[in-house]
Order: structure tokens, then C-alpha cells, then sequence
């Protein structure tokens, strides 16, 4: 069964420590150490880490510890040991940080692009260009450049309305073009300016 979000751990780093008294058969042994770190993941992609977690096992018995259970002569060694080889986090630890991070850049430079595309198109205007528009409150439509004289624009004024920015491609239709208007250069300027335009495409 997949899990699609919680916690895992991994194994960071092996040593060993020696001449130390086992909590459990009282022999003067050396220890085996694991130190694992533990990391959030959503569908299977690790996001951050949350903790390293070490654990002991003696020689002898094969008894295994927390670090919490042992006695604080041997968490001293233990600490010391590990300040030696230091444990530290890998990079892939914090991969959907990195994967948020990178989507949110690009959507940035695409919004970015978007404007300084439809500011370009409103300046340079070509036939066939849509322009998205909002219409009434919550509401948006389209219209299409026909014609293009020295000071106005003519165009195909789109019949339909819709409600969600992101399927305006639905109504974007030819059979909805069906009336006209005659827009002065200035004034669709200005409509850009008051962002009653919001976007203009050109295939």
C-alpha cells in the first residue's frame, strides 16, 4: 500500500565505540552505533528532516540501545565519537523544498513573461490576437482583432461569459465571435492600464 505522507529514516552513519559497560549483561565491551535521520515525505519524495535518531548495540548480548538508555559515561564517548565523524544531513533530504521551490520560480517567470508578452502585443498589435478581458463581477470573456487601421482596431466581441480565468480556452471559439467593435489604439491602451485587459495571446 503506498503511503502517501509521514516519516521515514534512513541510515546516516556506522562507528563504533570500545571499552564501555553494558546496561544489559555488565561486560566491558565495545558498541556498535547507528545514527539515523528521520525525514517528512509526501508520496514518497522526502521534504525536510526532522531528527537524527542513534542507536547502540552491544557485542556481547546484542542488546540494542537508544542513546537515552544508556548511562552518560557512555552518551559522553558516544557524543564525542560522533563529533569526530560528523554526521550531517544529505541534500536529498530536503528534495520537495527544492522541487516547491524551483515550480514557484517558474511560475513567477511565466506570470513575469505573460505581462511583458501582452504589453508588447498592446503596442504591436496583429490581426488575429485575443484579448481576455474581465468582464462582469467574477466573470470573464474574449475578444479578437479583425481589422487594424492607423488609429482603432476592429473587433469580434465574444458572445459567452465564463467564470474561471484557467478554461477561458473553452469559450475561445469561433462560432461565439459574432458581433464587432471599432477600439481606439488610446483607448485599448488604457483598458491594458486599468488591467480591464489582463492578458492578450498570439499563436
Amino acid at each position: 500500500m503506498l503511503l502517501y505522507y509521514g516519516t521515514k529514516a534512513t541510515s546516516l552513519k556506522n562507528g563504533q565505540i570500545i571499552n564501555v559497560d553494558c546496561p544489559n549483561c555488565n561486560t566491558n565491551v565495545s558498541m556498535i552505533y547507528s545514527v539515523y535521520g528521520k525525514y517528512a515525505h509526501l508520496y514518497l519524495i522526502p521534504f525536510f528532516p526532522v531528527k537524527k535518531l542513534t542507536f547502540t548495540e552491544c557485542n556481547s548480548c546484542k542488546k540494542t540501545f537508544e542513546q537515552a538508555e544508556l548511562a552518560s559515561s557512555i552518551q559522553q564517548k558516544l557524543e564525542r565519537e560522533k563529533e569526530k565523524n560528523a554526521v550531517k544531513t544529505p541534500i536529498w533530504m530536503f528534495s520537495g523544498l527544492f522541487i516547491i521551490a524551483i515550480i514557484t520560480a517558474m511560475g513567477f517567470y511565466s506570470s513575469h513573461q505573460t505581462d511583458v508578452d501582452s504589453e508588447n502585443f498592446i503596442k504591436s498589435p496583429k490581426v488575429g490576437d485575443v484579448y481576455l478581458l474581465n468582464s462582469t463581477d467574477g466573470f470573464y470573456t474574449t475578444m479578437k482583432i479583425d481589422q487594424i487601421s492607423k488609429d482603432s482596431l476592429n473587433f469580434f466581441l465574444n458572445d459567452m461569459e465564463i467564470d474561471s480565468k484557467s478554461e477561458m480556452y473553452k469559450i475561445d471559439v469561433d462560432t461565439n465571435y459574432n458581433s464587432k467593435r471599432s477600439i481606439a489604439k488610446k483607448d485599448l491602451l488604457k483598458l491594458y492600464t486599468d488591467q480591464k485587459i489582463f492578458e492578450v495571446k498570439r499563436e
